[in-house]
Formats: structure tokens, sequence, C-alpha cells
């Protein structure tokens, strides 16, 4: 098997992101068409190997394709949309056997919002089932892998999404991020990943419950695709009770405090090739002019241990309640064996539910105030290097999954309890030349302030080149 999968010498869109693309199918300088037949055209020549398309029709005709948008940002651009939610069209598996392949007569609200964009979604991107490991190696569909070494895996949940952007297929794609799963993805890929503030998206799966966890956003290979594509949204939706993001074009003047920190909550050392790599991008930010301080790390154990037994919650009503949620077809049964495993664990555990959700709050009011002292906070995104493809595979027994699982994601549920936006950027890689995202952080509301970093960072070469056409 060809270990690398780039599609970018293929077709008219070479390397050009979708601010770009936008922009000369604007100017007429290529069509929309032209660029729609491209990206389908990419999509059947490396799918077969990277296996991170859900569902589309790939075999479409021009001449039956839906209108074309000429309004939005990013009107006419190719895209995919994560598999957990309803795109008209198609159907919506939530990477599991135990759903139907009923197709959605109609987009939900969160489509509606990706849509004002103007963009086309051609399908629909893998994912794990429901989202719920950081890997996305299914039943339903197989492993997903990365096209930068396709015996490795992709990140997840939103791995079908970040192998379609890192391949070139489309120039970004929706991804959504209960506990890292925009930013692990980013991180395996070399991508860009934001996971906006709590309350910027139009509707959240978790919104009627105690804490909202959810955050949907896109993984892009430059940091004007990911401005261009929040800016868009809060068009659609402006985001009542924090500060508008506005358009974000570049770097702000401003020298930053940035906190530090690379040791775990359980107390163990993230793997030597992580730790080196923050450390380097540690150092390149203070060239920037930045200045950078070590930090005890804000997420203690208990928090840890506090947001699994959330997620085995969360897992508990995906389980007992599928039938309500996704039809009277669901068959628990068909459930993967973490999945059932996960969800059997809360029953010992609910009566504790109050104090548990009640120490999660808490938590997020001790870690709004380190922003106090500080404007970013920086770590790793994971504490491991990117994992071979089987590391997460289903065969897994579930006490091999929870081991792992404390081994691997160790910095990113912070900001899905509190609801803070952070943000992966592909600043470093490993001895097997496989990327590493370097996490940057900022207090609720605070989105655009990382992606002036952002801007920053990638205009003064700090990051890895992993894409050219």
């Amino acid at each position: 098997m060809n270990k690398k999968v780039a599609t970018f010498d293929n077709g008219i869109m070479k390397s050009m992101d979708a601010t770009e693309l936008a922009t000369r199918i604007k100017n007429k300088e290529i069509s929309a068409k032209e660029v729609i037949e491209c990206s389908i055209q990419r999509a059947k020549l490396c799918n077969p190997t990277i296996n991170a398309i859900a569902h589309a029709n790939l075999d479409i005709h021009m001449d039956a394709f839906p209108a074309i948008p000429t309004k939005g940002i990013f009107a006419g651009v190719p895209t995919y949309a994560k598999d957990l939610i309803d795109v008209e069209g198609h159907p919506t598996r939530h990477g599991s056997r135990a759903t139907s392949n009923k197709i959605a007569r109609k987009n939900e609200k969160i489509t509606q919002q990706i849509l004002s964009t103007g963009c086309c979604i051609l399908g629909k991107s893998t994912t794990s089932e429901f989202g719920l490991l950081p890997a996305v190696e299914t039943l339903l569909q197989g492993p997903t892998r990365n096209p930068l070494n396709t015996d490795y895996s992709t990140g997840g949940s939103s791995g079908g999404a970040a192998a379609l952007v890192s391949a070139g297929v489309v120039p970004f794609a929706h991804a959504a991020d209960g506990g890292g799963s925009i930013r692990i993805p980013a991180s395996c890929c070399g991508l860009v990943g934001l996971k906006p503030s709590r309350g910027r998206d139009i509707d959240s799966p978790t919104a009627m419950l105690p804490i909202d966890i959810v955050s949907q956003g896109i993984l892009s290979r430059s940091v004007r695709d990911t401005a261009n594509y929040h800016y868009a949204i809060e068009q659609f939706h402006p985001a009542a009770k924090l500060p508008s993001i506005g358009l974000v074009e570049g770097p702000s003047s401003k020298r930053l405090k940035i906190g530090l920190y690379t040791q775990t909550p359980s107390g163990i050392p993230c793997h030597d090739s992580i730790q080196k790599a923050t450390l380097q991008a540690a150092k390149f930010c203070e060239g920037l002019g930045h200045h950078v301080e070590w930090i005890n790390a804000p997420f203690p154990q208990e928090t840890k241990i506090d947001f699994l037994a959330y997620w085995s919650f969360l897992t508990y009503m995906l389980r007992r309640f599928g039938r309500f949620s996704f039809g009277i077809s669901f068959q628990k049964s068909k459930l993967e064996h973490f999945s059932t495993q996960m969800a059997k664990v809360y029953p010992k555990l609910l009566f504790d539910t109050p104090k548990i959700v009640k120490r999660l709050k808490n938590f997020s009011r001790e870690y709004a105030g380190i922003y106090d002292s500080y404007d970013i906070i920086m770590n790793p995104v994971l504490s491991q290097p990117v994992p071979k493809i089987g590391y997460f595979g289903p065969e897994n027994n579930f006490f091999s999954f929870i081991e792992k699982l404390s081994q691997y994601v160790n910095y990113t549920t912070v900001q899905n309890i509190t609801g803070t936006p952070s943000i992966s950027l592909p600043m470093a890689k490993d001895e097997h030349n496989l990327p590493i995202g370097i996490q940057f952080s900022a207090a609720l509301g605070q989105d655009r302030k990382l992606l002036e970093l952002a801007f920053e960072i990638e205009q003064q070469k700090g990051f890895i080149p992993w894409f050219k056409a």
C-alpha cells in the first residue's frame, strides 16, 4: 500500500485553499463546476485507499447537480459534512451499524449554517461511532487512513473530514468537537482546527443537557479559511451572548502573555517527541515577542475522571433512548463494544451525577480565573504521537480502550467542559515524519485572539508545510 496519498497534482484546484478558490470563481478565472468536478475526481482517486467518505454520489452528472450558490464567502467551493448531522439527500449513519440508511429529507439547522457560507456539500465524511472515540475505525465502514501515511490513524472523531482535507479532496470540511474531535484530527493530519466558544453554533446536540460540550467547526489547511468560515457563519447566526469574532485578516500587534504546560492530569508524562515539539513551539512564540512562562496543569485528575463519567452518561442516554433520537429502526444490539460497555458504566454512577456535574461546573469557574493572568494557554494537543491503525480498532476490549484513552487524550477535554475556544496548529512533526499539533486556548468568547495568533504563526513560517501541488 502506498504510504502517502495526495491529489494536489490532479486538476484545477491544485493546493488552493477555499478562500482562493472562491475568489477565482467570483472573478470567473475558473468555474464552480470545474472545481466541483475536480473534487469529485480526486475523491474517486483517493477514497478507495483512505476510506474517508461515508456517503456521496461520486457518479453524479453535473447536469443533474443541484444549483450551485453564487453568494457567500465560499460560493461554489465543495466540502463534506461529518456524518453526525442531517444533510438533505444523504443518510445519517453516525458511523454506526445501529442506525439505518434512511435518507434525510431536509437539512438540520447546523447544516443550514454551513451552507450559508456558499459552499456545496458533496457528501458525508466518516466518524467514529457517534463521535465517541479519537480515531475512525468502525465496524460499519472499517478504518479511515491518514493520507500522510496510510498505516496511521487520522485521529477522530472527525477523522474523515481531516483525511479529505489532508488528501486535497476539498479545502475544508465540517467537523464537530465534544472532547477534542476537531483538534485531535487536526493534530494527526497537519491541519488547522478551531473549536469555537460554546454558543457560536446555531444549535448543539448537547444543548439541553447539564453541560453542553459539543461545538461545530471546520478542518482546513489555512488560517484564513478557518477565520473566513467563522466570520461567515457569524453573519448567519450572531452569538448574542459572546463578543463578535468579526473578520480576522491577519495578526494583532499586541504581544501576549502565554502560560505553558505539558504535564498530564494523571501524572503520566507525555511522549518525548511531544515534549520536545511543544518546547520548540514555545521558543518560536518567544521569538515573535510573546512572553511564555511555565504554569501547572490546570486540569486535575479528578476533573478528567468526572469528564469520563459524564461521557458515560451521554453514551447511556444514546443507548437507552436511541429510538427517540435516531428513529424506530435504531438497534442498540448493533452498537460497538466500546459504546455498549461505556453505557453500562453509567448506572453505577447514577446517584453521583449531581456531584459530578457540580464539580465540572466548579472547575469551569476556576479555569476562567487563569485568564486573569494569561492571554493564552499553550500545551500539546495529544500526549502521544499519531497511533497506527488498530490502536483504537473495534477489536479492543473495553479496559484496553480506557487505558489507551488515558494515555492519549489528556489536554483537549478542558475546553469542552468549560466552553472556551481552542485551536490546534501544525507546528511540529515526530520521528515518523507525522504531524504534532500544538494547542492554544483562550478565555470564553476570545476566539478572535486565537485566530490572530494563528495568523501570525502561519505567516512567520511556524507551520510545517505538509501540502503542496
